[in-house]
């Protein structure tokens, strides 16, 4: 019986690099040894996409999963959508491609509401293209998360030893210190600590990062530490969360990456401040996970790079990364537990 997991693959913005990642990550053996991926695509685009690798791989276009042929070589390539490479340009915005991308992700999320797979690893998508395509989701979060009806659920960087929760992520910084609120704070510690249990971690030790320099410094340099986020740890402690905080983020995470604190997750709460620490260290090893969803989504940390597309400069590291970092958890294998 052949246990290794179906992992969905949608190949992003057909004139970014997604195509070329998703062939150049397919090309190692490793991932096919590792689970059964299919690509969410269009077949002429990836075709050309292994024409600019040069990689010795081939597509094989199926209409359902149970079609597959899952061996090294073979990409797997369930085709959505009627995309004509003559609507649009590599390395170009445009409504076409936009409609396209979230074409794919649209059927991966059918895919996986009917029970075919548990696993989804998104290549990514350009936002002006999406937008320009009629679709006024920030993301693929923002996506998941109408079409499912769930608010709780989060961004989650991972890139060892920092596992870093955010509070919010694709907003403007005025609105993230809105969101600030204990309520917030509290629904994002509880996804965590669910999660992070789900993941195989007994007691998840959780640490908070503070929104205003210093933490606040006693409410001198701003309350909501005060007001918000000390009452939401408190109300966590009360529910039987392990949470410390808040820290001062100038401190917060080199502390913990030279090992003076140990956190098997972080919260966040803004995207900037997230997203530094966990990309200034191998940066290509960095994988988003979605958190509060009924199925495991990973993807990468980077964007269409529409300047280098087509030109075969992309780095799939980061894929390959996201989809081991997929198969990991959608197999219950869950994270690495060890701390730092």
């Amino acid at each position: 019986m052949n246990e290794k997991p179906y992992i969905l693959i949608t190949m992003g913005d057909p004139a970014g690099i997604g195509p070329e990642i998703t062939v150049k990550a397919l090309a190692h053996r490793k991932v096919s040894e590792i689970c059964r991926p299919v690509v969410i695509g269009t077949v002429l685009v990836l075709e050309e996409a292994i024409a600019v690798t040069n990689l010795p791989v081939k597509v094989k276009p199926i209409r359902n999963l149970g079609e597959g042929t899952f061996r090294w070589g073979v990409i797997n390539v369930l085709e959505v959508g009627h995309l004509d490479p003559q609507e649009f340009r590599i390395g170009k915005v445009g409504a076409a491609s936009g409609k396209a991308s979230m074409e794919y992700v649209e059927k991966a999320l059918e895919l996986v509401e009917k029970g075919e797979a548990h696993v989804m690893v998104n290549a990514p998508l350009n936002k002006q293209s999406t937008r320009a395509a009629g679709y006024e989701d920030r993301g693929h979060l923002e996506f998941f998360s109408r079409k499912l009806g769930i608010e709780n659920c989060a961004t989650m960087l991972v890139n060892e030893p920092l596992r870093v929760v955010h509070l919010s992520t694709n907003v403007s910084l005025k609105e993230a210190c809105q969101e600030v609120t204990k309520k917030h704070v509290f629904d994002k510690l509880l996804l965590t600590h669910e999660s992070f249990k789900q993941f195989g971690f007994e007691h998840p030790r959780i640490g908070v990062a503070g929104l205003n320099p210093h933490a606040g410094d006693g409410g001198l340099l701003g309350r909501e530490e005060i007001e918000q986020i000390i009452p939401a740890i408190e109300e966590a402690r009360s529910a039987g969360i392990d949470v410390e905080g808040p820290f001062p983020t100038d401190s917060f995470f080199s502390q913990i990456l030279e090992g003076q604190r140990e956190f098997d997750a972080v919260i966040a709460m803004y995207h900037d401040q997230g997203h530094l620490p966990v990309k200034l260290r191998r940066p290509e090893r960095c994988v988003s996970v979605a958190l509060g969803f009924p199925f495991v989504r990973t993807t990468v940390e980077h964007g269409t790079a529409f300047d280098i597309a087509g030109k075969n400069m992309a780095n799939a590291v980061s894929f390959e990364e996201a989809m081991k970092v997929g198969v990991a958890l959608g197999t219950g294998k869950g994270l690495n537990r060890k701390r730092g």
